[in-house]
């Protein structure tokens, strides 16, 4: 239980980049969020038609986990980001996520270079669905695909403005652009990603396969609309699951699926309770829930699901 409590201390041990990041709050509207630019800096659109786009992104240092690879968060960010700017493309504004899906297929280590393809499903009273697939650019192996569900409003076509969206990275000129992240080595304590992600988390309660958590929402997490990002909340659902996992005894591995359900926003400074169980273990598998709910309303942010490949511990 004391490995799970220490997982989520990765905020407090990244004692460099993040501890020195100063990132004042985002107003709604004002240019892209700090992190916005965080996780699109570098990503270049190749070919964008109506309802589909394909993009470049080389994984950068400051995007990787303790693994060196790129985290499943970056990933979910990515999928959002993406996912909604193919849906700029077909002509419309994004509102809200709804739902988002990922399978991990493979790892995506330091500086390979990715193939992002993006496309519209379709669209449903309001309702639109968008597919994210993620291959190597060398070797074509696919690396991870998500599916995103998003309410929007309707609007003419406007394929600059998804353009726009996905350059989020280049507009944001201050504290982003000059981070210093270096390469992280796998093992050596926890990586400025996952500092980035967990800074400020307390463990409140810790039993054998659940834990409960509080966090408030920080500037430096919240999107162009003020509120905490979707590809934050996937952070948490991957790492508070991920500490239920070792809290039961287990040493976790790998992500396989991730699957998440918006249901209201938290803005900044919100206060949200996160509580992690564990669903069950079969053959190397196991399952984690998580809920982050408004620790003063009681409002369910949003719930999600987790599942992890991994060596269970022997019972002999």
């Amino acid at each position: 239980m004391e490995k799970a409590r220490e997982l989520l201390s990765a905020g407090d041990r990244e004692t460099g980049s993040v501890s020195g990041l100063e990132v004042r709050p985002h107003y709604a509207g004002h240019a892209s969020s700090f992190y916005e630019g965080l996780a699109l800096r570098g990503i270049k659109v190749d070919n964008i038609q109506r309802g589909s786009l394909t993009c470049t992104f080389t994984v950068p240092p400051r995007l990787t986990g303790g693994d060196g690879n790129l985290t499943p968060g970056a990933i979910a960010n990515l999928v959002d980001a993406v996912g909604s700017a193919a849906m700029i493309a077909d002509g419309q504004h994004s509102k809200v996520s709804v739902d988002m899906s990922i399978s991990y297929v493979a790892a995506a280590r330091l500086h390979d270079v990715l193939e992002i393809t993006a496309k519209v499903l379709g669209h449903k009273a309001g309702y639109y669905g968008t597919y994210v697939l993620f291959k190597n650019k060398a070797t074509g192996e696919i690396v991870a695909e998500g599916r995103h569900s998003l309410f929007v409003e309707t609007a003419e076509e406007q394929m600059e403005k998804a353009r726009e969206l996905l350059s989020a990275g280049d507009r944001e000129t201050g504290s982003v652009s000059g981070l210093e992240v270096r390469p992280h080595h796998a093992g050596h304590a926890s990586s400025f990603y996952e500092g980035l992600a967990l800074r400020g988390i307390r463990v409140d309660n810790i039993q054998r396969g659940s834990l409960t958590c509080t966090f408030t929402v920080p500037p430096r997490l919240t999107g162009g609309d003020g509120n905490l990002t979707p590809g934050a909340i996937a952070n948490l659902v991957d790492e508070v699951g991920a500490a239920a996992t070792i809290a039961d005894g287990q040493h976790s591995k790998v992500s396989v699926d991730m699957s998440i359900s918006y249901m209201a926003a938290a803005r900044l400074h919100d206060e949200l309770e996160i509580t992690a169980k564990i669903l069950g273990h079969k053959a190397g598998y196991s399952g984690t829930y998580v809920l982050l709910k408004n620790k003063a309303t009681g409002e369910i942010v949003a719930e999600g699901r987790h599942s992890l490949f991994g060596n269970l511990l022997s019972k002999i």
